[in-house]
């Protein structure tokens, strides 16, 4: 046992999310895509390069010059991303221009927040709470078709284990002030893909040409790996909490994180670049990285330029340490002006353990065993900043479904002024919570029309 929960630290001392299976109910449907220039992690590109360039700049000849692929271009902002190997990277190092203080590691430096744990005896037949749940029969399209049905006496009843941390934030409020449950807001989920034959998922996915798998490099971003591996089911998880916030909504999965989570900036970068051009209004990055990346806050920048809200969890390592993009959610440029940094409270408004904070955190949501579906038509309980942040990106799916009253460029910062103070309550936390814990009533009374 005291070997298992020094596994568990280190895995979310390195930034991955806790699970636990037990029984719930929930549902999913099908995806695809156009192919896009990627670097994939199987390629194992060393470096990523973030270059200025003109309008008129040609792509051929700027990989000629710099000996590297393109990932991102965009000629019209006036940047490109380039995937670089050692030898490139080392050539371009020697001279020292200014384009080589862009040059930065690439390879696995994004690990998703949160990390397996709960498991007892290395079997998934032997979970703590007992039997392995299975999804009974019913489907997220029970509980979308714009009916509030799905609440009944204050219980959430297509997850009932979930109705404290829904309460908490008053979903229920939320859902009945946005009658549309984010009506066909297309939410990206930039994870280790889904399992795509959960039945959570049905009839709530993007279209096959919306998808995208940057690990396979093929169109189908189905959840790979073993029960065990760090970052199995972690995408799945995320998504399924981003539709019991707002069940119209319509996942876009795209796999860039492998089935340990981790993932090359490069690769992350794509497919942010792939969801602005699919048409999301929601990224969900339930990921991070130790250090400031000159390239992921390129793609972030360039996403809310054109109007895309970027969700980003904050971090497991229950410090100061906040990881990136999160730590740079908050600053007044492109990067922060429709972002969000996620930290973890638990049912009591107590900051999690786990939960990463500092001066430049955001808001908070509950974090802690958040049920939710998990690969081979099962369900769980995760914990982690991980979870928190598709409870925020899902509240902004809800305002988007609906008249808004303010500019879409101001709900990030109104989720932040509408959010609970629970300074009271963690006084040894003090200026390091952001502006609280998510209150979904509250921001959507405020953002859309009655």
């Amino acid at each position: 046992m005291s070997k298992l929960s020094n596994t568990r630290n280190l895995k979310i001392k390195r930034g991955l999310t806790a699970l636990t299976l037990t029984a719930l109910t929930l549902g999913l449907a099908s995806c695809g895509t156009t192919t896009p220039a990627i670097s994939s992690s199987n390629n194992q590109t060393s470096y990523a390069l973030t270059v200025t360039i003109q309008k008129d700049s040609n792509r051929s000849d700027l990989e000629q010059r710099f000996g590297g692929h393109v990932v991102m271009w965009h000629p019209e902002a006036g940047f490109a991303i380039l995937g670089m190997n050692d030898g490139a990277a080392s050539r371009l190092r020697a001279t020292r221009s200014v384009a080589a203080a862009n040059l930065e590691l690439n390879h696995n430096r994004l690990a998703a927040t949160g990390s397996i744990g709960v498991w007892s005896g290395g079997s998934i037949g032997v979970w703590s709470g007992g039997s392995i749940g299975v999804w009974s029969g019913g489907s997220i399209g029970v509980w979308s078709g714009g009916s509030i049905g799905v609440w009944s006496g204050g219980t959430y009843n297509p997850a009932p284990e979930n109705t404290s941390n829904w309460q908490q934030i008053h979903l229920e409020q939320a859902q009945a002030r946005a009658t549309n449950l984010g009506t066909n807001v297309k939410v990206a989920v930039i994870d280790t893909g889904l399992d795509m034959n959960h039945p959570s998922f049905t009839n709530t996915l993007v279209a096959a040409a919306d998808m995208f798998d940057f690990i396979g490099n093929d169109a189908t971003p189905q959840e790979e790996g073993v029960d065990g591996q760090s970052g199995y089911g972690h995408g799945t998880s995320v998504a399924g909490i981003v539709l019991q916030v707002a069940p119209q909504a319509k996942i876009m999965p795209l796999r860039a994180l492998d089935s340990n989570g981790f993932g090359d900036v490069t690769v992350v970068a794509s497919a942010i670049d792939f969801a602005v051009s699919h048409g999301a209004k929601v990224i969900n990055l339930s990921l991070g990285a130790s250090e400031h990346s000159t390239a992921l806050s390129t793609a972030i920048g360039y996403a809310t330029t054109q109007g895309v809200q970027v969700v980003s969890s904050s971090g497991n390592t229950g410090d100061t340490n906040i990881t990136y993009p999160a730590a740079e959610a908050n600053t007044s440029d492109s990067v922060g002006a429709m972002s969000l940094s996620v930290g973890s409270v638990d049912s009591n408004d107590l900051k999690s353990g786990f939960s990463t904070f500092g001066s430049n955190l955001e808001v908070l949501a509950p974090g802690e065993f958040v049920y939710g579906p998990v690969p081979g038509n099962r369900r769980g309980a995760w914990s982690g900043t991980s979870m928190a942040a598709p409870m925020v990106s899902g509240g902004l799916a809800l305002a988007l479904g609906q008249t808004l009253v303010v500019a879409p460029s101001s709900l990030a910062q109104t989720m932040k002024t509408s959010a609970q103070s629970i300074e009271s309550l963690n006084p040894n936390n003090l200026g390091q919570l952001g502006s609280g814990r998510i209150n979904l009533q509250n921001f959507l009374n405020v953002v859309t029309a009655p």
